[in-house]
């Protein structure tokens, strides 16, 4: 099992291997619609998100993209914005977010990624840890966190939810 760090400040997002940054994401707030880059080790920009809500379904869609060219969209499967699926790059994933401040990511219907965001570290500051058992994931993993985060400021203090009951059960935590 792999264990990776992610760094949360202000809009971005920050992957860490021990002390070296694998991939950052940042996202900005463009003619009233959110959108993000995520960019590897080099600061090369691989892919481009962009948040809408569609109304008219009361659904929200990160559509990414791929050097200018759109790949896939990633769907919200219920009002709640809980369960979201994407068929990227001919694997079938699903995001899940659970109690806690986890979130686990399934690709073709089995486990591969789960986040932990309940972590404080030794200087008090918010980490979220990410565990997963292949390293291949990493990238994709990485992209469809940081669709989720878009828009979201970091949060030094605990979030207060009215009820835990409208996220989804871990049915099989990793930590």
């Amino acid at each position: 099992m792999e264990q990776f760090s992610i760094k949360h400040f202000n809009n971005s997002l920050d992957l860490y291997s021990s002390k070296t940054k694998l991939y950052s994401s940042r996202w900005f707030m463009d003619f009233g619609k959110f959108g993000s880059e995520i960019f590897d080790s080099e600061e090369k920009r691989i892919y481009s998100i962009s948040k809408k809500f569609q109304f008219w379904k009361w659904k929200m869609v990160f559509t990414i993209n791929q050097n200018n060219k759109k790949l896939t969209d990633l769907f919200s499967q219920n009002n709640r914005d809980t369960v979201y699926s994407v068929d990227f790059k001919g694997d079938l994933y699903e995001i899940k977010i659970h109690y806690n401040k986890k979130t686990s990511i399934f690709k073709n219907g089995e486990k591969i990624a789960e986040f932990d965001a309940s972590i404080i570290d030794n200087n008090q500051e918010q980490s979220i840890q990410l565990q997963l058992p292949d390293v291949t994931n990493l990238e994709s993993c990485f992209l469809l966190f940081s669709c989720l985060k878009i828009g979201e400021i970091e949060q030094k203090s605990k979030t207060i939810l009215s009820s835990q009951k409208k996220l989804e059960i871990n049915e099989d935590p990793w930590t």
